[in-house]
């Protein structure tokens, strides 16, 4: 998929809002399938600059599947690990993104109208109130495999009026990934001082067999599955 080449006087500046949200530890078996069931479609990092083409979709399973290994190995991905999957883009539209070309023949890489985006995720847990919070960053915060979002909202760049999601090709690949998460995935059971809690955010069923060798959790006392 070709994206065309444009600037930000010409296309506006995107913003959305009200964004769904799923936090989710799976294996790299799960989310092969998950690509599976969204097939076709695209991914593009929103980060950096790049050479403006797709991520082929094997390199990111390939990428991911080192992360979980090492988790189960009680090794963290590193931050430059993580900074080749930093912040993607899963598009079924060709026209919902765009690339500003820079110096040297490098591209940034820009939102039309909504994508679903994607991200490492980490959370933090409080002793002080018992609450995990997800998508949080800090030296206590813990990895947990990527969050997947889509806004209700988005303002759209050119006329600047609020508008609702309604039925487009991205919309039905994040209802994809909603019924997935439902199917493949199960709300995280944390167990902290024999108290069992119930979290939203996610853990793939093929996780829950070696979950208690995260090395963060380990660290914390803080027990899954």
């Amino acid at each position: 998929m070709t994206l065309r080449i444009s600037t930000p006087t010409h296309e506006g500046v995107y913003q959305g809002s009200k964004y769904l949200k799923f936090q989710v530890l799976c294996d790299q078996h799960e989310l092969s399938s998950l690509f599976d069931v969204l097939k076709p479609f695209w991914i593009y990092q929103l980060t950096g600059l790049n050479d403006g083409v797709p991520i082929d979709q094997d390199y990111f399973l390939k990428e991911y599947e080192s992360w979980i290994e090492g988790l189960k190995m009680g090794r963290l991905p590193t931050d430059a690990d993580l900074r080749r999957l930093l912040a993607c883009a899963f598009t079924a539209e060709v026209d919902a993104l765009w690339k500003q070309e820079v110096p040297g023949h490098r591209f940034i890489i820009k939102i039309a109208k909504p994508v679903v985006q994607v991200q490492a995720h980490f959370f933090t847990y409080s002793s002080i109130d018992g609450v995990f919070r997800p998508m949080t960053m800090g030296q206590e915060s813990i990895f947990w495999g990527l969050q997947f979002s889509f806004p209700q909202i988005y303002q759209d760049p050119k006329t600047m009026e609020l508008l609702e999601v309604d039925e487009s090709p991205n919309a039905e690949l994040f209802q994809k990934i909603k019924q997935w998460v439902r199917d493949t995935t199960r709300a995280t059971p944390f167990v902290v001082d024999g108290k069992k809690t119930n979290v939203p955010i996610r853990l793939g069923k093929n996780c829950f067999s070696w979950i208690d060798k995260h090395p963060q959790l380990k660290k914390i006392s803080v027990y899954a599955g």
